[in-house]
Formats: C-alpha cells, sequence, structure tokens
C-alpha cells in the first residue's frame, strides 16, 4: 500500500460518536439506512478521525505511532485493512 496517498471522507454517511467508538450510517436519498450500520472500534475511529483529506496515510501511521502502543507492522497493517474496508465500502475516497 503507498502510504503517501491521501484520502477524504465521503459525504453518504452519517457518523455519531458513542464514547470512544464511533457509528457510521449510510444515506440513501438523504435517508439513513440502518440496514447497513458501520461500527468503529477505538483505533478504527482515531484512523477515521484521521482521515481529512490533508494528511497522507503516513503521517497518520505516525500519529497512530504516538497514540497507541503498537509495533510499527501492527500499525500499518490496521491502517491497510482499514483503507481497504472503508474504501470498498465507499467510506472513504482516494483523493487525487
Amino acid at each position: 500500500m503507498d502510504f503517501s496517498k491521501v484520502y477524504y471522507k465521503s459525504e453518504g454517511f452519517v457518523e455519531k460518536a458513542i464514547g470512544s467508538e464511533k457509528v457510521l450510517v449510510p444515506l440513501s436519498d438523504n435517508v439513513a439506512d440502518m440496514n447497513h450500520v458501520l461500527t468503529l472500534n477505538e483505533v478504527g475511529t482515531f484512523l477515521y478521525d484521521g482521515i481529512d483529506g490533508e494528511k497522507s496515510l503516513d503521517e497518520i501511521f505516525s500519529l497512530l505511532l504516538e497514540e497507541y502502543d503498537v509495533t510499527a507492522e501492527v500499525a500499518k497493517r490496521d491502517i491497510e485493512q482499514f483503507i481497504d474496508e472503508t474504501v470498498n465500502k465507499g467510506i472513504i475516497i482516494e483523493k487525487h
């Protein structure tokens, strides 16, 4: 995965924080689709919040290492899995 890439959040989701987690609800014609709700755990929430259309994955990777007691290998794997899943679901989009 190219960690120099930058991503931004799709406008097709509403987010709601619940403690250290976040719930993402897809919108269809401006109506919440409660059948496809996605819950992010604490690390997923941290990564999602870091996606801002400005920071590269490399910058988010560095922030993740500062925030959590994980190895670089685990952090990279978490980011790769998060990006793959959220891009495939249309939650985040690669900035060109």
